[in-house]
């Protein structure tokens, strides 16, 4: 494989779906000529199921802390920022899911086998309408 399909098809898609970041920011500032690229998938997906969780925090606890939103957002951190560290080690173009998927599933997924609340979690369903399941008053974080 001689291209990196990723990156070659990152780089040359010019729309709005893409975040750039300069990689040598610390040396050149804002005028770098490396850059990183952060795909909107990267930031939607993990968001649509840290808010799931949130969802989840409100309906089934409503008046405990959010437990759920807050590990999946530290995991949503963790996976970031163990994307940027690899990418920065090995000075190579790194897929963010890659590090986001099992970070955001895992934690989440541990904390429910902990607290024994792993079935309740997996069966988690929202039926009717979004602010019924958006009851949110009561919700500490």
């Amino acid at each position: 494989f001689a291209t990196e399909v990723m990156v070659t098809v990152a780089k040359s898609f010019e729309a709005p779906i893409k975040l750039v970041f300069p990689m040598d920011f610390l040396e050149s500032g804002i005028y770098g000529s490396n850059f990183s690229l952060l795909g909107l998938g990267d930031i939607v997906l993990p968001g649509i199921f840290v808010a799931l969780l949130c969802r989840y925090d409100a309906r089934q606890h409503p008046n405990r802390s959010a437990v759920y939103f807050i590990v999946s957002f530290v995991a949503y951190i963790t996976g970031l920022v163990t994307t940027i560290g690899v990418m920065h080690t090995f000075q190579a173009a790194q897929p963010a899911l890659l590090y986001l998927v099992p970070a955001c599933l895992g934690l989440p997924l541990a904390t429910g086998l902990v607290k024994g609340e792993i079935e309740d979690l997996w069966k988690y369903c929202c039926h009717g309408n979004i602010a019924s399941c958006l009851n949110l008053s009561n919700l500490q974080i």
